[in-house]
C-alpha cells in the first residue's frame, strides 16, 4: 500500500511534520530509556532552556520557544511534579510565575549532557541520510509564514485565479522543455524515470513527425501543463504523458487538456484513444473515468513499455461524452 499522506503532497505537510515529530518522540523516548533515564522528550525544550537560562517566567519562556502560555504550564507541571522544576512568584509581580529547575533537576541535567551529545550525532546521521537540510528548512518556511500568513496566501491565489485565462496551444519550441518538467515532476514523485520515458521527454518533437500532437495548458505566459496524442495506427491514438504543475491543481487544467485531447483525436479520424496508467493514480484515473474511459483487458498491461503500468483504458471516440461532474 502505498503512502496517502505522501500522496497528498503539501496538502497534507502539517500531518507529515507532525507524524515525523511523533515518531522522532518515541525513538528519542526509546534512547532515554536504554539509558535508565525518566525523562519525556516533550519536556526538552524547556528544561533545556531553563538548564541554561537559570530562572525564567512562563511569559518569557512561550516566547523563547515560540508555543503558547498553557504548553509551558503543562510541561511545567509535569516537571514539578517529577521533582525536577520549582515554581515561585515573582518578587515583584505575584501574578508572574518564575520556574527554575531543582537541585534534582541540575543534576540530572548533567547526567543527560552526554546523552544529548550522542541523540545529536545520531540525528544529524539520519538527517544527512536523507538528503535534507530540515533545521534551516523548517526555519525558512517559519520565516515565510510569519512574513505572508497562509490565510493571506491563500487569499491572494484565490484573487489571482478569479479571472486566469487557461488556453491549450501546440507545442512550439520554446515550450518544449516544459514537457520533459512538468512530466519529470509527477513520475519522480510516484515512480522511476524509466528509458522510454527518456526518449520522448528528450524530443516530443518526434512525437508530431509521427503523426501525434503535444499540447500545452498555458496561463498568460507560464506553461502549467501538458499531454501528448501518439499515433499507434490508423485506428488509435495513446494519449501519454499528461501532467500539471501541482502549484496550479485545482483549476480545471486536466480536465481542459482532455477535451483538448479528445477534440484533436477525433479530428484526426481514430476510432479509439488508449492510454496507460497506474491505479495508485486515483485523481487521475478519476478524471479518465469522467470522460468516459474504461478498462480493458487486465492482461493488456503486460505488454506496455513501463513497468509502473497496471491500468490500460481506452475511449471510444464515437461515443465520447462531456464529462462527469461527481
Amino acid at each position: 500500500m502505498t503512502d496517502y499522506l505522501q500522496d497528498l503532497g503539501y496538502l497534507a505537510l502539517a500531518s507529515r511534520l507532525k507524524r515525523l515529530s511523533e515518531k522522532l518522540a518515541i525513538c528519542v523516548a526509546e534512547v532515554y530509556a536504554a539509558e535508565g533515564i525518566k525523562f519525556e522528550p516533550r519536556w526538552f525544550p524547556v528544561f533545556r532552556l531553563l538548564a541554561d537560562q537559570g530562572v525564567m517566567s512562563v511569559t518569557d519562556i512561550a516566547q523563547a520557544i515560540g508555543i503558547t502560555h498553557p504548553a509551558v504550564n503543562q510541561i511545567a507541571a509535569e516537571l514539578e511534579k517529577a521533582g525536577l522544576l520549582k515554581a515561585t512568584a515573582d518578587a515583584t509581580d505575584r501574578r508572574k510565575r518564575m520556574l527554575k529547575l531543582t537541585k534534582k533537576g541540575n543534576d540530572l541535567c548533567l547526567q543527560l549532557q552526554k546523552i544529548w551529545k550522542g541523540l545529536h550525532a545520531s540525528i544529524s546521521d539520519s538527517v544527512a541520510e536523507s538528503g535534507a537540510d530540515l533545521v534551516n528548512a523548517a526555519a525558512a518556511m517559519e520565516k515565510a509564514l510569519n512574513r505572508q500568513s497562509l490565510l493571506s496566501r491563500y487569499e491572494q491565489y484565490h484573487e489571482q485565479t478569479k479571472s486566469t485565462k487557461i488556453e491549450v496551444i501546440d507545442l512550439t519550441p520554446e515550450y518544449s522543455h516544459h514537457f520533459a518538467r512538468l512530466n519529470r515532476a509527477w513520475i519522480e514523485k510516484y515512480f522511476s524515470i524509466e528509458a522510454s520515458d527518456l526518449a520522448q521527454l528528450a524530443n516530443p518533437e518526434r512525437i508530431i513527425e509521427n503523426g501525434g500532437a503535444v499540447l500545452f495548458a498555458r496561463i498568460d505566459e507560464k506553461i502549467v501543463g501538458t499531454c501528448a496524442l501518439k499515433k499507434l495506427d490508423e485506428d488509435t491514438i495513446e494519449l501519454i504523458k499528461m501532467a500539471v504543475d501541482e502549484a496550479y491543481r485545482g483549476l480545471g487544467i486536466g480536465r481542459l487538456l482532455m477535451e483538448a485531447a479528445i477534440t484533436r483525436a477525433q479530428k484526426m479520424n481514430v476510432k479509439q484513444l488508449r492510454l496507460e496508467t497506474n491505479s495508485k493514480l486515483k485523481e487521475a484515473v478519476g478524471l479518465y473515468k469522467a470522460f468516459g474511459f474504461k478498462e480493458v483487458s487486465p492482461e493488456t498491461h503486460l505488454k506496455s513499455k513501463y513497468e509502473r503500468v497496471d491500468l490500460v483504458m481506452e475511449l471510444q471516440l464515437g461515443c465520447a461524452a462531456a464529462p462527469s461532474q461527481g
